[in-house]
């Protein structure tokens, strides 16, 4: 392996200085030519000058990486010394989100932080330090990401400009919410080089910025349990049934479920069983704005935030609506309302997804709402029912645009069917775990 590497940088110097070894003399040359570019000291080419980051190009498991820097996601920056070319000195530290009882593997790849004429070191040795020593660290010799059992090793004492591999985690000992940092550290191999060569520098060349899921925040996987639940309801509930499970207002139960599938959890939260037509469980749903505070009390909720009617503004025009109320009411929120606010620090500097269970319109109707918040610098929100995806969805800078909208259709679906506007009372609760 060594000597393939050795051969590699002769040939590379050959090519670059144009000469043939045959003739003897490229050896003076190169040592008579090396200091000259970019006023790097001579020990540099004998030193192994990698960058160690997140090989963009696979994809994570168990974890979740943010490297965007925006306004509203501020990525920390290491110098990596005035040894690697200047457009690497500066390097950004990823943001990782891990999971606690499920093994993690991130896809890393070794570039080249110093490219000099002719010669240089190709390999090294890579050293891999954690902030916590509570977790367990392995690396996998892989260029791909299939993550298939038996997968061999990677050396860390072999490492080399362009190789894949991925980093493993075990964090199963350390609670939820818990950061910690893991450094990388570059050294040569103290092999001698073709000139006889080796270098004694040691230096950072990666970093990582990891953090144990909170309870409050989730995995892609997780989410799509949930969404997949409430679109099969959908399914079912918008062929309108008059008979049946799905006959009625499903909404309530439809956020439940999705709920207990998120969680995985069927003694706590509405369960059906389609195959069987069978309710197994079937909790006190009241109301949502009642259910949700329920949900708190049985350890599922971080926060529950009630907002009543005095933040919307109403506007009476003399005109028929889509539900045939003459006079109708548009809705629209009153400045300084906090509604958006209140959401944006909910999902403040927390990579990943996160839940909302809404009460909206005095408990008349049930949503659950979706804050994607994997890639923070383009944040969005999806909200659904019993019918699905709903039209309110989009940028999460519009986000109480789309519970606004929401609002109006049942404000104004309420007067049709119970004859009276109804209040605009409305309470949000944060899911998390246990």
């Amino acid at each position: 392996m060594k000597n393939k590497k050795i051969g590699n940088s002769i040939f590379r110097f050959e090519q670059e200085a144009g000469i043939d070894s045959k003739l003897g003399n490229w050896r003076k040359l190169l040592h008579e030519k090396h200091n000259i570019l970019n006023n790097k000291k001579e020990e540099s080419r004998y030193d192994f000058l990698p960058v160690v980051k997140i090989n963009k190009s696979e994809n994570a498991k168990n974890a979740i990486i943010s490297i965007k820097e925006c306004a509203n996601h501020k990525i920390n920056k290491i110098s990596l010394g005035n040894d690697y070319d200047k457009d690497k000195q500066n390097y950004l530290v990823a943001d990782i989100v891990i999971a606690k009882n499920s093994v993690v593997k991130i896809p890393l790849i070794i570039k080249r932080g110093y490219d000099p004429w002719g010669f240089q070191d190709e390999d090294g040795i890579l050293e891999f330090k954690s902030s916590n020593r509570s977790i367990q660290m392995d690396f996998i010799d892989n260029d791909d990401t299939d993550y298939k059992d038996n997968k061999p090793k990677y050396d860390l004492n072999n490492a080399e400009y362009g190789d894949e591999f991925v980093l493993e985690i075990n964090a199963s000992a350390l609670a939820r919410g818990t950061s910690f940092t893991i450094s990388v550290y570059a050294s040569d191999d103290k092999e001698e080089g073709v000139f006889g060569t080796s270098s004694n520098r040691k230096g950072i060349c990666g970093k990582f910025n990891m953090k144990v899921v909170e309870k409050d925040v989730f995995f892609p996987a997780e989410i799509k349990k949930g969404i997949k639940e409430i679109l099969y309801i959908s399914s079912k509930h918008k062929k309108r049934p008059t008979t049946g499970e799905y006959s009625e207002n499903y909404c309530i139960q439809a956020a439940d479920r999705f709920l207990g599938k998120l969680l995985n959890n069927t003694t706590n939260f509405y369960t059906y069983n389609d195959e069987t037509n069978q309710r197994i469980f079937v909790p006190d749903l009241k109301n949502a704005a009642y259910r949700a505070k329920q949900i708190k009390s049985l350890g599922y909720g971080k926060i529950l935030k009630e907002f009543d009617g005095s933040i919307f503004k109403i506007i009476e025009i003399k005109a028929t609506d889509e539900y045939g109320n003459n006079p109708k009411r548009v809705l629209s929120l009153k400045p300084n309302n906090r509604l958006k606010l209140f959401l944006k620090q909910q999902i403040k500097n927390k990579i990943g997804f996160h839940i909302f269970y809404l009460s909206i319109v005095d408990g008349f109707h049930t949503l659950i709402m979706v804050i994607d918040n994997t890639k923070p610098c383009l944040a969005n929100y999806e909200i659904y029912d019993e019918d699905g995806l709903s039209s309110s969805k989009g940028d999460v800078d519009s986000i109480d645009e789309g519970i606004v909208h929401q609002a109006q259709w049942v404000y104004s679906w309420t007067k049709k069917n119970y004859g009276y506007w109804p209040k605009l009372k409305m309470s949000i609760l944060k899911i998390k775990r246990k």
